[in-house]
């Protein structure tokens, strides 16, 4: 389920490269920071009438990220590729995060979750070189299965070059083949999942990223 969210993720940083490119001589490379950057997937609780909400929240670690470009021509030469971690699947509960672990998302099989994105659409510039907003299209492989998704995100640059994305978006995860978990009393979670995502990204050649990349 919250694997498409790793997904939504590359597709924001791709984004921030292409739309803040202007800043920097090209060809642009990023890379991101694992440990500064957030994923979480929310679907609908099958116990929402026994909790005071009506979501399950969980968590994936991303394991690493790129981002590539040419200022020049950001539409035609942006690039981006993120692998995630199925495995790391965590609600919070360890009943349900075996269920799902084992019986929806199947990681013994599938490890981890990929995104590659193909091109973008809609970029708008707010700010230059500092605000922007952008339509990210790619493949999400999730499951053993890759379908396009098109990913809307904001994006912004620090003065220090560091790109960072925000953005959330809606899909239902039994299109990939995932199945929907049932949990407590043998209840259906739901089959949409929303992805909500922070990501951090530097150049590759800066020492702080190598170091939380590679604690």
């Amino acid at each position: 389920m919250s694997i498409r969210v790793g997904v939504s993720i590359a597709a924001i940083f791709i984004t921030a490269l292409l739309v803040f490119g202007n800043v920097q001589a090209a060809p642009i490379h990023l890379q991101i920071d694992p440990q500064k950057s957030d994923i979480k997937a929310t679907v609908a609780d099958p116990l929402a009438k026994l909790r005071e909400t009506g979501e399950i929240e969980a968590t994936l670690r991303i394991i690493s990220g790129n981002v590539d470009g040419d200022t020049q021509n950001p539409g035609a030469t942006g690039h981006i590729k993120l692998i995630i971690d199925a495995t790391s699947f965590d609600s919070g509960n360890s009943h349900r995060d075996h269920v799902v672990l084992g019986t929806a998302l199947d990681t013994a099989e599938y490890q981890t979750i990929s995104f590659e994105s193909t091109h973008l659409e809609n970029v708008q510039i707010d700010v230059p070189g500092k605000l922007g907003h952008v339509i990210v299209v790619g493949n999400l492989t999730l499951h053993g299965t890759t379908r396009e998704i098109r990913v809307p995100a904001d994006v912004s640059l620090d003065s220090d070059g560091t790109l960072s994305g925000d953005g959330e978006v809606s899909f239902d995860y039994t299109d990939f083949g995932v199945r929907v978990p049932r949990l407590l009393f043998a209840l259906p979670a739901g089959k949409d999942v929303t992805i909500h995502f922070h990501v951090i990204a530097e150049r590759a050649n800066s020492a702080r990223v190598s170091q939380t990349a590679h604690p």
